[in-house]
């Protein structure tokens, strides 16, 4: 038996899956930081929907009682992980979810290479996932196999004329609806071959199937719109419907253009990314306009719907599309543009890694993770904050990293009216029609660091007295730096 013919036996093997499962775990254990039980350290924006999750277990509307701009459905995931074990039963649906994502990478792959090169490019998609990780549990992360899902069914109908099934097409709605409702800026990859699907109906000038799919596609949306529904207005009513696409949908474009990257090289190195992935589709896919022009709808509307805001983890929404721009590669006819190309997009690429890879020896490897300090003594002071008030610490400036600190033994206060566009600030509770239904937070923990806002400072000296204050290092928050330290405070309402 040939090398070839031993590695199809393995990929066709019942056992595969187990074996892509088994590496997904690996993977998710070594690098998934706000999960995994090598890391101490909880604080990034998944801290944050882990406390929106806690909320639900505690009874609380999300977006009523507690908000954040996010789809309710990427809550509940983590409700539902927390609820069935903690930490461990979240790594275990982030293994699930990885593995089917690569299970569905795999096929799709097969209709353009097979033995080794398969595997190879799976191994460069798993690669990918790695550099983009940016501590795991995140939006990107769980949209990724309702993503890549119609890019399979497309390209099964492509390469092998099987037209795409009724309960399919039904799936791809699901499948959006299930991504709009995580974050609807994830679903670029599966829109730019919806786009071009239908618009080939139209050029074939074939109606019925472009309305009977058509139909379908917003089926699949809608039951997932209705479900979500349904959920909120059992729990909140009419008001809690409106909280909740509010926060699902609207905030999300009023996040839309603030704050930029800290650093021009920033915006240098996603601009010289996304600029080499599309020359490498357009040399490899330039006469076929079938792989290339849905492809390129997809970055378009990844790049208009990103705005303003690089960050690096949005480049895992694009991993659909770079799992097609790696499969493509010609490198007989090609070989000198794709070499060169590629070896320049491992500028980038070097950069992106650089986070997972340095906490990783750092924190399990060498066993240096400095934070446990910082977290002991945050411990010190909640014990002096009654449990039943441990659901009223209003989180000024310290966002993912004070959810993280809160572990998943209290709450941390934020809902609309708190959340001051964008930012952990008090301002808009001067305004008393808004602010009556909430009143003041008891507890506000606020960190030196990045200072208080004038007014806001006016507040809380007149209405709040500081009871508890740790040393925290800021490690993490700022880059690579390992020294940074400042004062965390507590301030408790006088009355």
């Amino acid at each position: 038996m040939n090398e070839q013919s031993r590695i199809a036996k393995v990929v066709n093997s019942k056992f595969y899956p187990l074996l892509l499962f088994f590496v997904s775990f690996l993977f998710v254990t070594l690098f998934s930081r706000s999960t995994s039980f090598l890391y101490f350290y909880e604080g990034f924006d998944a801290a944050i929907f882990k406390q929106m999750g806690l909320a639900v277990l505690h009874g609380k509307t999300l977006y009523v009682d507690y908000f954040d701009n996010k789809g309710c459905l990427l809550y509940l995931l983590q409700a539902l992980g927390l609820y069935l074990g903690g930490n461990f039963a979240i790594v275990l649906m982030q293994t699930l979810s990885l593995t089917l994502t690569l299970l569905i990478w795999d096929k799709t792959i097969a209709y353009f290479r097979d033995g080794r090169s398969r595997l190879a490019c799976l191994a460069v998609a798993l690669f990918l996932v790695l550099c983009f990780y940016d501590g795991g549990d995140l939006s990107e992360e769980w949209c990724l196999p309702f993503a890549s899902y119609p890019v399979l069914l497309y390209f099964r109908q492509l390469k092998t004329n099987k037209e795409i099934k009724k309960t399919e097409m039904l799936a791809i709605g699901v499948c959006f609806g299930i991504i709009a409702f995580i974050r609807i800026n994830n679903a670029s990859a599966l829109l730019g071959f919806v786009f071009y699907l239908f618009l080939s109906y139209l050029a074939k000038k074939d109606f019925k199937k472009f309305f009977s799919n058509a139909l379908l596609f917003f089926l699949g949306a809608a039951l997932v719109t209705g479900l979500c529904i349904l959920y909120f207005y059992l729990k909140a009513g009419s008001h809690g419907v409106d909280e909740m696409l509010y926060g699902t949908f609207l905030s999300y474009f009023e996040y839309f253009n603030y704050r930029i990257p800290k650093t021009v090289s920033h915006y240098v190195l996603y601009i010289l990314f996304l600029t080499l992935c599309i020359s490498l589709l357009c040399i490899n896919n330039l006469k076929q306009k079938e792989i290339l022009l849905p492809v390129l709808f997809s970055y378009a509307i990844f790049i208009v719907s990103s705005g303003t805001r690089c960050f690096t983890h949005y480049l895992q929404a694009t991993l659909p599309l770079l799992v097609v721009v790696v499969m493509t590669l010609d490198l007989g006819k090609h070989r000198k543009a794709n070499l060169t190309l590629a070896l320049i997009a491992l500028l980038p690429l070097s950069v992106y890694l650089v986070r997972p890879v340095v906490f990783f020896f750092n924190d399990v490897v060498l066993g240096k993770e400095p934070f446990k300090n910082s977290y002991g003594e945050f411990h010190r002071c909640i014990e002096g904050i009654p449990a039943a008030e441990r659901d009223s610490i209003y989180n000024y400036n310290l966002s993912g990293i004070g959810a993280g600190m809160m572990q998943h033994e209290g709450l941390l206060q934020c809902n609309r009216v708190l959340f001051s566009p964008f930012a952990f600030h008090l301002p808009t509770l001067h305004n008393e029609e808004v602010a009556k239904p909430f009143g003041l937070p008891k507890w506000i923990m606020v960190s030196a660091e990045n200072g208080l806002d004038k007014t806001d400072a006016e507040m809380i000296f007149e209405n709040y007295e500081m009871k508890y204050s740790f040393v925290h290092n800021a490690l993490y928050v700022k880059g690579l730096d390992f020294g940074e330290r400042h004062t965390v405070y507590f301030y408790c309402r006088k009355y």
